[in-house]
């Protein structure tokens, strides 16, 4: 999906003028997997100094709009990635938008032990780097929820010793699969719900909302004299908001919402 850039004009940090920026970027569309370096490598002389050659310590303004979403298609890529190599990199967020991470998928059920939940995508990933996040109100930074566990499916289920003491065979019964955590089938979708299929199967875990994880599947209870009894699924772990890799430091001031863990 395509997205746009408004130059907003920039600065040469001096003492006089600390709070002047080397580049300024405004996201103004929708945007996949957006990665701030990546940007500044290849399209710096757009907002500002000129291409970031990928080392010095750079003062970044990254604002992003009003009904803007910044989102993935997969959960192990965030929304968006920042890594400025030094923590004398210092970026102001301004996020007036939306900033989400993909929702993990349900467990996939089965006649035996259920599947686990995927886990949610982060919605914003930091490193190298001295941030502001200021997260502004109406704008939402959203981990991604995490997969709901699938039950545990069974065998043999009703198979009963006859009258000449042989064990007879029983029926095999699939469980449900789990709810898919929020932001799986794109970033304002809701978690998906627990379900079960019935016939001793193990229900299903839900998926978890926006920064959530998602819920265990439950076992099998059939009987028989030769039946098998899957265990539940485990739900998926949370996205977080805010991913802290390594030589971050950072500060969140809130407005909005934020859905996740911020570290």
């Amino acid at each position: 999906m395509s997205f746009g850039y408004q130059v907003l004009g920039f600065g040469v940090v001096t003492p006089a003028a600390a709070a002047s920026a080397d580049f300024t970027v405004t996201i103004s569309s929708d945007v996949n997997n957006y990665n701030l370096a990546t940007d500044l490598s290849n399209n710096g002389g757009s907002y500002g100094a000129g291409n970031w050659n990928g080392s010095d310590a750079i003062t970044v303004v990254l604002n992003i709009d009003a009904g803007v979403t910044v989102y993935s298609a997969n959960t192990s890529t965030p929304s968006l990635v920042v890594d400025l190599a030094t923590s004398d990199s210092v970026l102001t967020i301004n996020n007036s938008g939306n900033v989400v991470g993909k929702g993990g998928a349900g467990g996939v059920g089965d006649l035996s032990n259920g599947a686990s939940g995927g886990a949610g995508g982060h919605a914003m990933s930091m490193q190298d780097v001295t941030v502001t996040i200021n997260n502004l109100s109406g704008a939402k930074i959203q981990g991604g929820g995490g997969g709901g566990g699938a039950g545990g499916g069974n065998q043999q289920r009703g198979s009963a010793v006859d009258s000449e003491g042989v064990c007879q065979n029983g029926s095999n019964f699939a469980a449900a699969s789990g709810g898919a955590g929020a932001g799986t089938a794109n970033a304002t979708a809701a978690a998906g719900s627990a379900s079960d299929n019935g016939s001793n199967t193990g229900a299903s875990g839900a998926g978890g909302d926006f920064g959530a994880a998602g819920a265990n599947g439950a076992a099998a209870t059939a009987s028989g004299c030769k039946v098998n009894n899957g265990a539940g699924g485990t739900g998926g772990a949370a996205g977080k908001a805010i991913r802290a890799v390594s030589g971050v430091s950072q500060t969140l001031n809130n407005s909005g919402t934020v859905a996740g863990a911020t570290s």
